[in-house]
Formats: structure tokens, sequence, C-alpha cells
């Protein structure tokens, strides 16, 4: 049975690599969405950015909240904080 810090450092690694794979999101939304001409195509490809963004704001949350807690490694805590603490790129 994995411990708690074992659980809380996979936690943190899964969470890091969601927040890459919501930046390569967004950079290829960016794209769609400079080049789209269709307005309701427009209106949903705003709608993901919006969910993307609140994504990044929960994750952001998680890892406050986790860089509170007693970890065996806070280093990785602190790095996730960091990655969701950055924008989006515009």
């Amino acid at each position: 049975m994995p411990s708690t810090t074992q659980t809380s450092d996979s936690l943190i690694g899964s969470l890091c690599r969601e927040m890459g794979a919501l930046r390569q999101s967004w950079r290829q939304l960016d794209g769609h969405l400079s080049s789209c001409r269709d307005a309701q195509l427009h209106l949903r490809l705003r709608r993901e950015a919006a969910r993307l963004q609140q994504r990044r704001l929960a994750i952001q949350g998680l890892a406050r909240t986790m860089a509170g807690l007693p970890l065996r490694d806070p280093l990785g805590a602190s790095f996730l904080l960091e990655l969701a603490s950055r924008p989006l790129p515009s």
C-alpha cells in the first residue's frame, strides 16, 4: 500500500503533466481561434478556452493547498505552483 507521501508525489507529477497538456491544448486552441471565420465555431472555441483557464485556476488552488502540506519533497509542490501560476500564452 502506498504511503501518503508517495501518493502526493504521484499526484503532483500527474498535475504537472496535466498543466503541460493544458498549455499544449491552449496553443492549439489559440491558433484555431486566430484563423476561425465561423461565428458558432468561434463561440465554441472561446468556451473551450474558458474551460482551460478554469482548470488552470483549479490546479493552481490545489498547488497552493499542497504547498502548505508537510510533504517529503516540498520542491515538487513548489514547482507545480510555479507552473500553475504562469498565465496561459496569448
